[in-house]
């Protein structure tokens, strides 16, 4: 079956926009303490952790538009079976992300870094995804909430 609505982007509007939330996240991370400092100073500290969020959101983008354009018109249209894959889509998402994220933090480091445990960050990036598609939901774009888009 075909997709009726795949979503198209431009490539440099999603550079731009990701970018932008990196930004954002970045600081908010750096400067409320949230991310341990390992030593280094504040631009240092921004530096690695614009990196990593720019790994996972920009990474997250792409996944996504694999769901959205390819993956989810293949199943079945059971909407509580396309919620539960489209959660367990995430998870899975979250491993080659969690990777990407660790070995950006190696390069900042002269000791090994390690993030935490992948199955956490698996958790915690469904609850990113839900909490993006709930600010999307919020307004008025298709989003999980309102048909597993």
């Amino acid at each position: 079956m075909g997709n009726p609505e795949k979503y198209p982007e431009l490539f440099f509007q999603t550079v731009k926009r990701t970018i932008i939330t990196t930004t954002v996240i970045a600081i908010v991370l750096t400067w409320s303490g949230v991310f341990p400092t390992g030593g280094k100073s504040k631009p240092e500290l921004f530096g690695m952790i614009w990196l990593i969020a720019f790994c996972i959101v920009f990474g997250g983008h792409w996944l996504e538009l694999v769901f959205i354009n390819y993956l989810k018109f293949g199943l079945p249209g059971n909407i509580l079976l396309l919620y539960f894959v489209r959660i367990a889509y995430w998870f899975l998402c979250s491993v080659p992300l969690f990777i990407a994220a660790n070995a950006v933090a190696n390069l900042f480091s002269h000791t090994t870094q390690h993030l935490g445990r992948w199955w956490a960050f698996g958790l915690i990036y469904i609850g990113i995804q839900l909490l993006m598609h709930a600010i999307m939901h919020i307004r008025l774009r298709k989003s999980f909430y309102n048909g597993v888009y």
